[in-house]
């Protein structure tokens, strides 16, 4: 078959993506694969990072169309040419945030019925509430043939919807394309600068709002009383959330680690891999792209009990599920891990996760959605 990806690429940075190119990579293993990529994604007053671009990222072997223009309706017109030029079989449209609705309502109707049309749905709605969202979503995804979700709380979401529509459910494989996923500790520690005998807690990702960062610095400082625990936090700062360096200050020094950065591909798995543990203190979520590489480089996490975080972890064999917003309960489930560090169970509990968690199996699903959808 002939599928077109949709969605960001190279050489855009960020979760959706890496996720994007790792399934066409995937893909085009038994199927002739093309990306149809953005021109311009976000118009920069709407982005509140750093930058969209990632650093120093690799090339890849799959055609890359950068056409689509966000904010131009001639680019949606175009794509949709190149799309029917090349007679798909099956559009993937990658979904995050409503701001995309007009873009994929005009691509995917314009499409026909002879090209069917799949979203794979990273969010339903952005984190950050606001007006229309909901319509947003109905107009963006309402021509879509079938639905791909990463969550059961996704799932019903999108029934909730569209009660008609063609849907399965397949959870975000492990990421395996970050070079040093398997370097040892104490070298991945000797490349950061850090303590071999540190008890070592890793947050990953940007730092928004949402993300919690305030309640781990609250739950750091119920735990100061260890002298060996040093925290990193590792992650653009977003417009907003400047309030947490002056934060960070209410704990020791040589306690904390801040990296303010966007972390390239090459440079991932060493802070994974350097860390004993992976913490997610998430306010909400639907699910998160950071629990599959912490997987990958076989490092248990702590994650809040919200979205989608409860099915990607098995309390107390690959890490801890706690309540969101309580600094308490998460200082103590950090404890725990430490008092019962390098339990076998742990290992075998992740590596049993992973072992379902493949790319061959995302595949297997989204195969069997494409093979259900009859042509109208």
């Amino acid at each position: 078959m002939k599928i077109a990806c949709l969605g960001p690429a190279v050489p855009y940075r960020g979760g959706i993506a890496q996720f994007n190119r790792r399934l066409a990579t995937q893909l085009a293993l038994a199927n002739e694969c093309f990306l149809v990529n953005f021109s311009r994604l976000y118009p920069q007053i709407l982005f509140p990072g750093k930058t969209q671009f990632a650093e120093n990222d690799r090339p890849t072997d799959i055609p890359n169309h950068r056409v689509i223009d966000s904010l131009h309706p001639l680019t949606w017109l175009k794509t949709v040419d190149i799309i029917l030029k090349s007679q798909a079989d099956i559009v993937l449209f990658h979904w995050w945030h409503p701001f995309f609705a007009p873009a994929y309502r005009v691509i995917s109707g314009r499409l026909g019925n002879s090209i069917k049309k799949i979203a794979v749905c990273h969010n339903l709605l952005p984190h950050e509430a606001g007006p229309g969202l909901r319509r947003a979503v109905k107009l963006g995804l309402g021509r879509m043939d079938g639905l791909i979700l990463h969550s059961r709380d996704e799932h019903t979401s999108a029934l909730h919807y569209f009660p008609k529509a063609q849907s399965a459910l397949a959870f975000h494989p492990l990421y395996d394309q970050f070079p040093g996923e398997d370097i040892p500790k104490s070298q991945a520690r000797q490349r950061l600068g850090l303590d071999e005998d540190s008890k070592i807690i890793l947050y990953f990702g940007l730092i928004r709002p949402y993300k919690g960062v305030d309640v781990l610095i609250e739950a750091l400082l119920k735990l100061k009383m260890d002298v060996n625990l040093k925290a990193l936090i590792v992650g653009e700062i977003y417009k907003g959330c400047e309030s947490i360096r002056e934060r960070l200050k209410q704990l020791p020094a040589d306690r904390v680690l801040l990296i303010d950065k966007f972390v390239p591909d090459n440079e991932v798995a060493v802070y994974f891999r350097a860390a004993d543990l992976v913490v997610l203190p998430y306010k909400s979520a639907t699910q998160s792209g950071v629990i599959p590489i912490a997987y990958r480089c076989r490092r248990p996490v702590v994650a809040t009990r919200v979205g989608g975080l409860p099915e990607a972890v098995e309390d107390g064999l690959s890490g801890w599920l706690v309540p969101p917003n309580n600094a308490d309960e998460l200082a103590r489930a950090i404890c725990c891990y430490f008092s019962e560090l390098n339990t076998p169970d742990m290992e075998a509990g992740i590596e049993t996760i992973a072992k379902r968690l493949t790319w061959e199996r995302y595949v297997e699903v989204l195969s069997d959605l494409a093979a259900s959808i009859k042509p109208n």
